[in-house]
């Protein structure tokens, strides 16, 4: 059992001083640098965290988020994107009831030398940028380690599409070098991954421009035991996938990246339609024996996340968001897409494929729109019946998103609730099932929100079988976390052994 009270029963070390001036102010008026996305300069940490509210007795563990947290002003503010900010981990730990309260950043090789040279040295990859001298060795690319948190190996592993993940310590939050998977992955893996039920192994992919590879690691040696490289054709924007029994399943669609573009301070993300004769394909590759099968849904729009995909009665079901276009399209490239226009909203949408004939088709699920849809990971590549998800219905110009949903693919009702008193521009959800769990949706849903006027963040804790707009518990963060992406929960027992494993060598 480890020693430290933070993961253990927090504790109070006295009363921690609220930061003072710990938000970047860079006088732009690019969304995504204002706000809830505002950088936020301090490394925290605290204990006894204030609650209104009551935390779950059996809710023990960590949850884990990293956000999109750039050190250092931007060298081009006005084409500054939010994907580029720099990752700061943030870790809640909840234990009988009480919470304490961790964030550092994630130490790349990348931001080590911007840190010491005092300034942005890395130019944009989304809309281009102009980029500073680089030292010799530095890095070519930097890697901002900025999507995704999760324990795997007993090390928490924070990714980046771009590069290789990097290993830190789960309790103290230090970084520890980047992680390749014993030796298995080269050059890069996905921010996505997810966890195959039946033996705990993660399954992810990597993508190279136009070439997708595939992987399998052993949950128990952490070593690749199963991968697979193919071609698609034109360098998309591979940012999700889902996995079913049989098949992993990725969206060839108009949204790309372009290293050539990068490498000449020209946005990278483009928007090219031309690029498709037949429009969006989905591409299956059978997990068991590698074989590929495209199927052409047609028209031109780009998939954003998954919630999770299955095989029922012949039939290969996808659920997921859809949005009509994700980049600078490519006939416009010398001004980008701004930050107020990015996102246009994104849909959910049920894609279908007739395992005997072929044929794709797909149906909206529901007019609300949303992003960063979740599901109980246990119903991963099963049949599931809830999704959960963040809205972007009516956003002020400064927020992403605006609420919490929870829609029933049985009865076909999306319920919605927005944050009490105020709080708003909620995280992706992260469910966490009961202790003795009974159903899919026993449990709860954690997410972080935003509290305008103190311009901190907090963790709401929800019950995911009744979603009302007063949670069962507020913890006040001593911090704001900057808007980010993704993250996980890591249960008492599996932190715990992460913990232990790490011993005096931290």
């Amino acid at each position: 059992m480890p020693a430290n009270p933070i993961t253990v029963v927090p504790r109070g070390t006295g009363e921690s001083p609220a930061p003072v001036g710990a938000g970047a102010d860079w006088h732009t008026g690019n969304r995504f640098l204002n706000g809830p996305f505002a950088p936020w300069t301090e490394e925290n940490e605290a204990y006894d965290l204030e609650v209104d509210g009551e935390i779950p007795s059996d809710l023990a563990g960590a949850l884990f988020r990293v956000s999109s947290n750039p050190r250092f002003q931007p060298r081009n503010t006005d084409r500054y994107h939010w994907w580029e900010g720099d990752g700061m981990v943030c870790g809640v730990y909840l234990r009988e009831g009480r919470a304490a309260y961790r964030t550092r950043w994630v130490q790349t090789d990348s931001m080590k030398v911007e840190v010491e040279a005092g300034e942005a040295i890395y130019s944009g990859f989304v809309n281009g940028g102009t980029q500073g001298r680089l030292p010799d060795g530095a890095p070519r690319a930097k890697n901002v380690a900025n999507i995704n948190a999760g324990l795997f190996d007993d090390h928490l592993l924070v990714y980046f599409d771009g590069g290789l993940p990097h290993a830190l310590d789960p309790e103290t939050l230090r970084t520890l070098g980047t992680y390749d998977f014993h030796g298995g992955v080269d050059i890069l893996c996905t921010g996505h991954y997810k966890t195959d039920p039946d033996t705990g192994d993660m399954l992810f992919f990597a993508a190279v421009g136009p070439t997708i590879t595939w992987y399998r690691a052993d949950v128990k040696t952490a070593e690749i035991k199963d991968s697979h490289s193919f071609d698609i054709g034109v360098p998309v924007l591979m940012h999700d996938f889902a996995v079913s029994d049989t098949y992993a399943i990725f969206f060839v669609t108009p949204a790309q990246f372009r290293l050539d573009l990068v490498a000449q301070s020209r946005p990278g993300v483009v928007w090219d339609e031309n690029s498709l004769e037949h429009g969006v394909q989905i591409v299956l590759m059978n997990r068991h024996t590698h074989e590929i099968t495209w199927h052409e849904l047609g028209g031109h729009w780009a998939n954003t996340h998954f919630y999770n995909a299955y095989e029922q009665d012949d039939e290969l079901i996808v659920d997921g968001h859809r949005i009509s276009r994700l980049g600078s399209p490519v006939d416009r490239l010398s001004t980008p897409v701004g930050s107020h226009e990015w996102f246009p909203p994104a849909l959910p949408y049920r894609w279908r494929v007739d395992l005997a004939t072929g044929r794709a088709t797909e149906e909206m699920i529901s007019g609300v729109f949303g992003e960063f849809p979740k599901i109980n990971d246990a119903y991963t590549g099963r049949p599931h019946r809830y999704g959960y998800f963040v809205t972007t219905r009516g956003l002020a110009d400064d927020t992403m998103s605006d609420g919490l949903a929870r829609h029933d693919y049985l009865l076909d009702r999306t319920t919605v609730v927005e944050g009490p008193d105020g709080l708003t521009s909620p995280s992706e959800p992260v469910f966490v099932a009961r202790e003795n769990a009974c159903g899919e949706d026993d449990g709860y849903l954690l997410s972080l929100w935003w509290n305008r006027a103190t311009d901190l963040s907090e963790l709401l804790v929800h019950d995911a079988a009744d979603l009302r707009r007063t949670p069962l518990a507020r913890v006040k963060l001593p911090s704001r976390v900057p808007f980010g992406f993704h993250g996980s929960w890591a249960d008492h027992d599996v932190l715990d052994r992460a913990i232990a494993a790490k011993g005096d060598g931290r």
